[in-house]
């Protein structure tokens, strides 16, 4: 019952004394300010156990980008609402925000908010059946597998039901080495795998979608009560789909990275019109020579591909009416949009 995007949802649980307690939880009021760094930085799913090193020195950033993550209590929220019986809320930006409990023997989450292009402010209530994502007390080499159901609202007035399925651990310990000389000796990582089912029939028909949060926050107690490195990922397609209609990343560091290109960030910068359509649509970009269109279906099928520049048009005549995907990739980076064919 999870999703998006983009960008991620944050669990943020705690580091203190080689293990996460209710005690060392982060607490209303907490917030570092963090660089935004490279979204294409590899997740080192791999680097697991106890005395490992990960190694993100070569890490890159953007000058000048940064993300506010903040503790606060979940009544003061905009949605509070909608989410009764949580604590506190962590906010990642303007972009996620996720809710919590906890007792001295675990801690859950009962959704969170995110917005998503197509479906606008998404509501994920995990109201039926809470999800676990720590037991108390967490430490190295400990994991927790969990159900989760309730509903997730979108475009203002529409709803549906979610299940799914969440395993988290603490699956390494060790030293986290980061650009400029930084290395923290006391870390921690915590890995969140969480895969949520909903079927989308309104106001197009979507099907049944899954989305796919993978999560990997690290933690030194002796440095913040907030992780002090963050990233994050999520994937949106069609339930058992081979390839997903969207993958966005989240990469967040407390110390200041290398820097790459400050233009565009992690995007590419076009739009697609007209949207809806029934005939054509036209790429709108500063685009570069070398700029390449896919655009493909819900199950991640390719249906149409080229080369493209500002002004280049895409005949849909032929599709069937429904909702499609205009993947650019032009210069390392990629970006995807959704289309209406009516």
């Amino acid at each position: 019952m999870k999703k998006t995007l983009l960008f991620a949802v944050l669990s943020l649980t705690f580091y203190g004394n080689a293990q996460f307690t209710q005690a060392n939880e982060p607490a209303i009021s907490d917030i570092e300010t963090m660089y935004l760094c490279d979204s294409f930085a590899v997740n080192l799913d791999g680097v697991t156990g106890s005395g490992v090193t990960w190694d993100y020195t070569t890490l890159g950033g953007y000058a000048g980008e940064f993300r506010d993550v903040e503790v606060v209590a979940a009544a003061a929220t905009t949605f509070a609402a909608d989410f009764p019986t949580s604590v506190s809320a962590i906010k990642v930006g303007t972009n996620l925000t996720s809710y919590y409990s906890s007792t001295a023997t675990e801690r859950s989450s009962q959704g969170f908010v995110f917005s998503e292009p197509s479906l606008g402010d998404v509501i994920a209530q995990f109201s039926a059946n809470e999800e676990i994502v720590a037991t108390y007390p967490f430490a190295f080499g400990n994991s927790v597998n969990d159900a989760f159901s309730g509903d997730i609202d979108y475009l203002a007035t529409l709803s549906t039901t979610a299940t799914g399925n969440g395993y988290a651990s603490v699956d390494g310990e060790g030293t986290l080495n980061l650009p400029n000389g930084v290395s923290l000796a006391n870390v921690l990582r915590y890995k969140l795998i969480d895969t949520s089912w909903a079927t989308i029939t309104l106001p197009i028909p979507l099907g049944n979608m899954e989305f796919i949060r993978t999560q990997y926050e690290y933690y030194d107690h002796t440095v913040s009560n907030l992780p002090v490195f963050i990233h994050s990922t999520i994937k949106v397609q069609n339930a058992g789909a081979p390839a997903p209609i969207s993958e966005q990343s989240l990469v967040l560091s407390m110390y200041e990275p290398g820097y790459l290109s400050t233009s565009s960030l992690d995007e590419v910068e076009f739009s697609v019109y007209p949207n809806p359509a029934t005939e054509t649509v036209t790429i709108s970009g500063n685009l570069g020579d070398n700029a390449q269109a896919v655009l493909f279906d819900q199950s991640g099928r390719e249906l149409i591909s080229s080369s493209v520049s500002n002004g280049s048009t895409i005949n849909i005549s032929a599709l069937e009416n429904g909702v499609y995907f205009v993947r650019i990739q032009d210069n390392g980076l990629t970006t995807t949009k959704s289309i209406v064919k009516k």
